[in-house]
């Protein structure tokens, strides 16, 4: 949710920082692989010093990702021609690749590579709908913005990105949080049918009803199963909806966090609300909310726990009524180097001093760096985002995820840490005070459990899509083994695993 903060700020200022990109150096059968890509997808292929190229490897969320520069871009626009990529690709083992959807991702390597080849899903985009049977085939390239405001002109919707500029694919074979997944689970809990290029090349359909347990590791395993071209997604009704941003000042914070605390549970009464908590740190120890509502209807509820925090006195407000794409639409991208990394922690009715625990424990690992004036435009942030137990009852009756969300499941908060910077400077320091932040609450988490009636042992799995690289997402997923297997299975000779990127079984 820190991304939205910067978002709204971009309006106010521009970080001006502009990165050293690293110098591709391309093995000669990588060099080999690009000529014949060239010479097989004509018009295809791009490569350093055209404008394509420089487009490719410049639309990405963070600036860290701009550095990387591969030896070329591949710009399939059907599942064909990423099939014959991927067929070329298998002639030379040695080079790397991957494949990029939004460019969200803010982990180098993920959807960028460098030396090797990028195949860019950029003119694979779009949604249409199928009214006979209530579904909506959804291309995985450019931005939700795209897919919403389609579907929008019929009335419907898919559960998908909160921002509008969130990466379709990239989002989808993840997991994907939306605000309306106490209403219908995750996003890729939606995700009836798949159309995918594999590891060796070949096109292959997955269908959910036929395919069960493919299709619950496909929904949140990353790219592990091979290149989505095409996924066929559960549409729901949709029209306008309430929210938006609103600012708050440090001195609101102990009635933000017992609203927070009072909200989670009660999501799944109201399962039409939604919002995110962010608490942002900066220079000068500036620490302040911004708090993203969303209400599935007109008009916000008069009562419980959401009309609460409405209550709640703040500096700046930009909530209304809207329609949904107008919602999701409200944000940019920045010129800033980013980082993300997760947590799930448990929801503890007996403690809710945990939120509070947190937010000081930041403002107290970050105090050394935002003292330092030089620091003006960095901050960092930590977004709860409430995972109630409706979620996973509706991931269950829509037939699992990799996640490993169930009807049992307690309530629980997903937690993202991102920092955003300017300098190349300050790249270890940044990153060091989230891991910092993850390493300590880990060891508050037994602390707090002892605290409430919850199980001692609660399952508390990773969210892929808030994850920095060197976290083990997958191996906190309750049935890794068996995915694990299912992927060696698809992928015997460890095309995927070996050569491309992202989170691994």
């Amino acid at each position: 949710m820190g991304r939205k903060f910067l978002s709204f700020v971009s309006n106010l200022a521009v970080l001006g920082y502009f990165g050293q990109h690293a110098s591709a150096a391309p093995s000669s059968s990588t060099n080999q692989a690009c000529a014949e890509l060239s010479s097989t997808l004509v018009g295809r292929t791009s490569f350093p010093l055209s404008l394509s190229y420089h487009s490719e490897t410049t639309a990405y969320w963070s600036t860290v990702l701009r550095e990387l520069k591969p030896a070329c871009v591949v710009l399939p626009e059907t599942a064909e021609e990423v099939s014959k990529a991927v067929t070329i690709l298998n002639k030379y083992p040695d080079v790397k690749f991957t494949a990029k959807s939004g460019g969200h991702d803010p982990n180098a390597g993920h959807a960028t590579v460098q030396d090797g080849v990028l195949i860019s899903l950029e003119k694979m985009s779009g949604a249409t709908y199928d009214s006979a049977t209530n579904l909506a085939s959804v291309k995985p390239g450019g931005e939700w913005n795209d897919v919403i405001s389609s579907l929008n002109e019929h009335g419907v919707t898919a559960v998908g990105g909160r921002l509008g500029i969130v990466g379709v694919g990239g989002f989808l074979v993840q997991g994907g949080i939306s605000f309306l997944s106490a209403q219908h689970g995750l996003a890729a809990d939606n995700i009836v049918g798949w159309e995918i290029v594999s590891a060796d090349g070949t096109i292959i359909n997955v269908d959910a009803n036929s395919q069960p347990e493919l299709a619950t590791a496909l929904r949140g395993s990353g790219s592990q199963f091979g290149i989505v071209t095409k996924f066929t997604v559960k549409a729901h009704p949709i029209g306008k909806v309430w929210g938006g941003i609103r600012i708050y000042d440090a001195s609101q914070t102990d009635k933000i966090f017992k609203t927070l605390h009072d909200f989670v549970p009660n999501s799944n009464k109201d399962t039409k609300a939604a919002i995110i908590v962010t608490n942002l740190s900066a220079v000068a120890s500036l620490n302040a909310f911004l708090i993203f509502y969303f209400y599935d209807g007109e008009s916000p509820p008069t009562e419980g726990p959401f009309a609460d925090f409405l209550t709640i006195p703040s500096l700046i407000s930009i909530t209304k009524t809207q329609s949904y794409p107008e919602l999701a639409m409200g944000a940019s991208l920045i010129n800033s180097r980013i980082s993300f990394r997760t947590l799930t922690i448990p929801y503890v009715s007996e403690y809710p001093a945990m939120y509070s625990e947190i937010s000081k424990k930041m403002t107290e690992l970050s105090a050394d760096y935002f003292n330092n004036p030089l620091h003006l435009l960095s901050q960092c942030s930590v977004d709860f985002q409430p995972l109630p137990s409706a979620v996973g009852q509706n991931s269950e009756k829509n037939g699992g995820n990799a996640m490993g969300l169930t009807a049992s499941d307690p309530d629980r908060v997903l937690l993202e840490f991102q920092c955003a910077w300017g300098s190349k400077d300050d790249d270890a320091t940044l990153v060091s005070i989230t891991k910092d932040l993850t390493a300590w609450i880990e060891g508050r988490i037994p602390i707090w459990l002892e605290a409430g009636s919850q199980a001692k042992d609660a399952y508390l799995p990773l969210f892929m899509n808030d994850a920095m690289a060197d976290q083990n997402v997958t191996g906190s997923y309750r049935d890794y083994a068996k995915f694990k297997a299912l992927q060696q299975q698809y992928d015997p000779i460890g095309t995927l695993r070996e050569r491309t990127g992202g989170f691994k079984y």
